[in-house]
C-alpha cells in the first residue's frame, strides 16, 4: 500500500522544508528543556541549546516570507511583522518600545532577534506568536507565501513546543549582542547524541528499524545546507 503522506513530501520541496523545520526545532527545544531542568539555572546568551534555539526559529520565521518588491515597494521584513502582534497583544508595546530604543541594534534583523529573546524572557513568545496566527488572514497572509511553515497546519506543532519553554528562565542581555551580523551555526553532533540516548531495551529495536537515525541524518544534512546559505 502506497503511503501518501510521504509520497507528497516526496515530490513536494516545501513541504520537506517545513517537516526538516519542524523536526529540528523539536530536536533543539528538547535538549533545551533538559539541560535546563538538569541544572536548574538561569541561562543566559552563551548557553549553546538557546542559541541553536534562536538560530533555528528565525528560519521558522522567514520560512515563505515574501521578498520586497523593488525600493518602493511594500515592506516585508519581519521586524514589521513582529511589531504588529503589539495589535493584538497589548503588552507586546513593552518589548517593541524597548527595542525601538536600543542604540546597538541598527538592522531591521537585529530588531528582529531582539525582540524574540525579550519575548522569551517576558514568558510572551508562544503567546505573541500565536496572536499573529489567529489572525493570519489580516496579516500573516501580506507577508508569507502560500507554502510557509507560519501558514501551514504544521505551525501547531511549533506553537505547543513554544509553549513548553515557559517553564525556563532565561537572563539575556540584547545589549551586548552584535544581533545585526551572522548568528552563527548550529553544532548538530549535539543532538545527534540527545537522539541516540537510549535504554538497553530500546537500543535494539532502533537498530533494527533504522528510521529514527534516518530521520535525525536527513534533518543533519538540512541544518548544514542552511548553514551554508547563512555563510
Amino acid at each position: 500500500m502506497i503511503n501518501w503522506k510521504y509520497f507528497y513530501l516526496a515530490r513536494d520541496p516545501a513541504a520537506i522544508e517545513r517537516s526538516n523545520l519542524v523536526n529540528i526545532c523539536k530536536l533543539v527545544v528538547k535538549e533545551l528543556l533538559e539541560q535546563s531542568l538538569r541544572y536548574g539555572r538561569m541561562l543566559d546568551s552563551d548557553h549553546l541549546p538557546l542559541q541553536h534555539f534562536f538560530i533555528i526559529l528565525e528560519h521558522i520565521l522567514r520560512h515563505g516570507l515574501k521578498p520586497k518588491k523593488g525600493l518602493l515597494g511594500p515592506r516585508k521584513e519581519l521586524w514589521d511583522l513582529l511589531q504588529s502582534a503589539e495589535k493584538y497583544c497589548p503588552e507586546a508595546q513593552d518589548v517593541t518600545m524597548s527595542i525601538r530604543d536600543l542604540p546597538t541594534v541598527r538592522s531591521h534583523l537585529g530588531r528582529s532577534r531582539a525582540w524574540l529573546r525579550l519575548a522569551l524572557m517576558q514568558k510572551k513568545l508562544a503567546d505573541y506568536l500565536q496572536a499573529l496566527i489567529e489572525h493570519k488572514n489580516e496579516i500573516l497572509v501580506e507577508y508569507y507565501e502560500s507554502h510557509a511553515l507560519m501558514l501551514s497546519d504544521e505551525i501547531v506543532i511549533i506553537m505547543g513546543i513554544l509553549v513548553g519553554l515557559n517553564v525556563i528562565d532565561c537572563n539575556l542581555c540584547v545589549k551586548g549582542e552584535d544581533l545585526d551580523s551572522q548568528q552563527g551555526v548550529i553544532d548538530f553532533s549535539l543532538y545527534l547524541r540527545s537522539s541516540t540516548r537510549t535504554s538497553p531495551e530500546e537500543e535494539q529495536p532502533a537498530i533494527e528499524g533504522g528510521g529514527n537515525m534516518t530521520a535525525v541524518l536527513d534533518q543533519k544534512n538540512y541544518i548544514e545546507e542552511l548553514n551554508r546559505h547563512l555563510k
